[in-house]
């Protein structure tokens, strides 16, 4: 569905607290609700899709469906767009390998309705990237699936140190017992980034979160919670992905 798309049109983007129940008629714009707490049920003509936290439903433009949530209070982030789609259907995927789906469950909503011109064009990298993202799980073949599992070990380690400062992008591929240019070939196939763009990514999105709940001391204090034992280069990549320096957000 999301290879040969030229042209997207983001419509709306909400981050909502979920009633128990619903029921629409006729989906008016192809969506993307991206669980962030809770699960929800999808209801069609001819299937049922349960989402968990993680996990994103995409729902094509004309769909009709019930939905039901739980617990109370369950959410979800949607981003409703416009865009030429071949034999769109309802469908489920995992977010769990998609280094930005941190930042786009919490920001992304904001960035749209909320920020510059400049934040609107992230967000449309941002979405673009996700298509990507979704465009390579529809096409594994079970080849690159049996390729993927070679670097599993790999991409659990980096997660569980994602914030350890000591952690090195030469390192994983010693952990698979491969090649350092067939792990980055087969990683950047599965993530559409390199070991180091992932890594330095994932912390940004945290650290972004943390400057934006103002729950922090000091600039230091949450750099080197995200692995950056130096402030001052964690200021700098920082300012270059966001364009604007961690000092400066609650200014």
């Amino acid at each position: 569905m999301f290879d040969q798309i030229e042209s997207v049109k983001i419509v709306s983007s909400f981050h909502n607290i979920n009633r128990p129940l619903g029921k629409i008629e006729k989906r008016p714009a192809n969506v993307f609700f991206i669980r962030t707490s809770g699960s929800a049920q999808y209801d069609f003509a001819d299937k049922s899709i349960r989402v968990n936290e993680g996990e994103v439903i995409f729902i094509p433009k004309g769909a009709a469906y019930t939905y039901k949530t739980a617990p109370k209070g369950a959410a979800s982030t949607s981003i409703s767009f416009e865009a030429a789609l071949e034999n769109p259907m309802p469908a489920l995927f995992s977010l769990r390998h998609f280094y930005e789906a941190e930042y786009i469950a919490n920001h992304f909503h904001i960035l749209w309705n909320f920020g510059t011109q400049a934040e609107k064009y992230k967000c449309l990298s941002l979405f673009y990237d996700l298509l990507s993202y979704l465009s390579t799980l529809e096409n594994a073949s079970y080849a690159d699936k049996k390729k993927f599992d070679v670097i599993e070990p790999a991409v659990n380690y980096m997660k569980t140190h994602i914030f350890d400062s000591t952690l090195s992008p030469a390192k994983l591929p010693r952990l698979c017992g491969v090649s350092d240019t067939y792990f980055r070939k087969i990683f950047i196939s599965r993530f559409g980034a390199n070991p180091k763009e992932y890594i330095t990514a994932s912390r940004l999105s945290h650290a972004k979160s943390v400057l934006d709940s103002g729950d922090y001391d000091s600039i230091r204090e949450v750099a080197q919670s995200v692995g950056y034992a130096d402030p001052l280069y964690f200021s700098k990549v920082f300012k270059k992905r966001y364009g604007i320096s961690p000092s400066d957000i609650h200014k």
